[in-house]
């Protein structure tokens, strides 16, 4: 994918480049109409969806290589060992950057600090509308989309705390010496800590077999 794109800029060292396929494909999407304001707002999309993702990747416990935006959408290239549910976490990264940002323009244009005339409406249709239709089509639940491992997230979180919250439950009934909860002194404290130390843990390694 680094072939034949031309780096414009980096994100916490990791370069953002333009493919050489881009503007066929912009052209394409705005009706094969000569609209530059569409087309960057179509750029600063995607460009916030893939960032999306390198910052939950990054938060997971992988590095980010690079970001590529391309005439066919973007890609977000990483390197990392990654559990299942820290990877169905970068899935949903992308969506849930451009859905902060969908929510801040609808929050512009309610307070009524949204600029008016025709290129500020295009702007607005192209950070609200264009943008809801992309989250939604990328959450189709197929291959090479995000949905495909997106939806996967509730289950595995869902996964992870049943999990936790069993070791804790297990460990205050094992042994009333082992974890003092009848004092005051930061025990149950510290194993409330664990349990989210752990949850962020099992974002950042792969899950053992059978487990």
């Amino acid at each position: 994918m680094a072939s034949w794109a031309l780096t414009v800029g980096h994100w916490k060292r990791v370069p953002i480049k333009l493919h050489a396929t881009l503007p066929l494909g912009l052209f394409a999407f705005s009706g094969f109409r000569f609209a530059p304001v569409q087309w960057l707002c179509t750029i600063v999309l995607i460009g916030v969806h893939e960032l999306g993702h390198a910052w939950v990747v990054k938060r997971c416990g992988g590095q980010a290589t690079e970001v590529v935006i391309h005439g066919f959408g973007g890609w977000c290239a990483w390197l990392g060992d990654v559990s299942p549910l820290g990877r169905a976490a970068i899935a949903c990264g992308g969506v849930m950057a451009q859905l902060i940002l969908l929510i801040i323009v609808l929050i512009a244009d309610a307070i009524g600090v949204w600029p008016t005339g025709p290129e500020a409406r295009t702007v607005f249709w192209s950070l609200t509308m264009s943008n809801a239709w992309m989250i939604g089509f990328n959450l189709l639940p197929f291959r090479p989309l995000d949905g495909a491992e997106a939806w996967q997230f509730p289950y595995l979180l869902g996964k992870s705390v049943r999990r936790s919250l069993t070791v804790h439950r297990n460990v205050v009934k094992a042994d009333n010496d082992f974890v003092d909860t009848s004092v005051g002194d930061g025990g149950v404290k510290a194993q409330a800590e664990n349990i989210a130390a752990q949850l962020l843990a099992d974002a950042r390694k792969p899950e053992e077999d059978g487990k």
